[in-house]
């Protein structure tokens, strides 16, 4: 590839990855403006609405027929697949809910701590049902990573399962797509199309007890959960642009800016507190997240 072609393809990566953690990292500012609805309902809008803009984007890319072929090859041929995209969507859709609980119970902070380790939950993970070797930085960092959000736990007097729980579900979701070999726009439609029908039927439920808000009083909320569809493919798109044109490692640093926008908005925009005990923690953290770069950085550079 031509030196201008790789400088445009990393700019175009760069720009991805910056458009889709800046948007993953603001989201909790746009589910605070959902606090009307419940947390399922919100999830149920999402599940409905963004398949439905995705298959539009496949259309317009001309895309629908490979969408078809690979539903019914994971229906027919491949099961096994079928079976882990079930899996992987229902991670996905609890790990969805945790986000936006934690907005609308003013608990982002804690989300954004949970993000900063869950690459370290995938790095346990690997080693329990992957059976990877990690080097000794990689140890210390996990364990570095653990002491953070144990001290985080003593200092907030509570279990901080949103910040454990956020991480843990992505990070199995992750390991389940890691067993998915299937173009990424295939395997997320069709994860949302796994999800559509119950959500479809949620949202009926709530409409037929009269406790949904969809088309209620607020015409806010409606256009809001309207949205959801639209405001969570944006970011896939543009991670999807990432995702060619950026090498791994690169990808991977540029990861560990969601908890940083997620943890600003919600100690600067939400106002959310955030004590001085808190920074012992953090630094942990920092530390762990230090180690597994430098692990990463170190074992790319044996592999050259």
């Amino acid at each position: 590839m031509p030196l201008d072609s790789r400088d445009n393809a990393k700019t175009i990566g760069l720009t991805g990855a910056l458009l889709a953690y800046l948007c993953w990292g603001m989201m909790p500012m746009y589910w605070s403006l959902l606090k009307g609805a419940g947390s399922w309902e919100v999830i149920a809008h999402r599940a409905t609405w963004s398949p439905l803009a995705l298959i539009l984007l496949l259309l317009c890319f001309g895309r629908l027929g490979e969408l078809k072929r690979t539903i019914l090859s994971v229906a027919t041929v491949h099961r096994r697949q079928g079976l882990f995209l079930i899996c992987a969507a229902a991670f996905a859709a609890v790990n969805w809910w945790i986000n936006v609980l934690a907005a609308q119970v003013d608990r982002v902070t804690e989300l954004g701590l949970g993000m900063f380790i869950t690459p370290l939950i995938s790095v346990a993970l690997a080693v329990i049902f992957f059976r990877e070797k990690l080097p000794l930085a990689k140890w210390l960092s996990v364990a570095a990573g653990l002491t953070g959000l144990l001290l985080q736990a003593v200092d907030y007097g509570r279990i901080p399962w949103i910040a454990i729980g956020v991480s843990v579900t992505w990070a199995i979701y992750g390991a389940f797509k890691k067993k998915i070999p299937l173009d990424p726009w295939m395997s997320n439609t069709i994860e949302g199309l796994i999800l559509m029908p119950m959500a479809l039927v949620y949202i009926a439920y709530l409409s037929l007890t009269g406790a949904s808000q969809f088309f209620g009083d607020s015409q806010v909320l409606t256009f809001a959960l309207l949205g959801t569809g639209i405001v969570t493919t944006i970011p896939m798109l543009a991670f999807a642009y990432a995702a060619v044109n950026l090498p791994l490692n690169v990808l991977g640093f540029c990861q560990y800016l969601n908890p940083i926008f997620t943890m600003s908005v919600g100690i600067f925009i939400l106002g959310e507190p955030f004590k001085q005990s808190q920074i012992v923690p953090l630094l942990f953290i920092a530390a762990s997240i230090v180690l597994f770069l430098w692990a990463e950085v170190r074992g790319s550079k044996k592999i050259r």
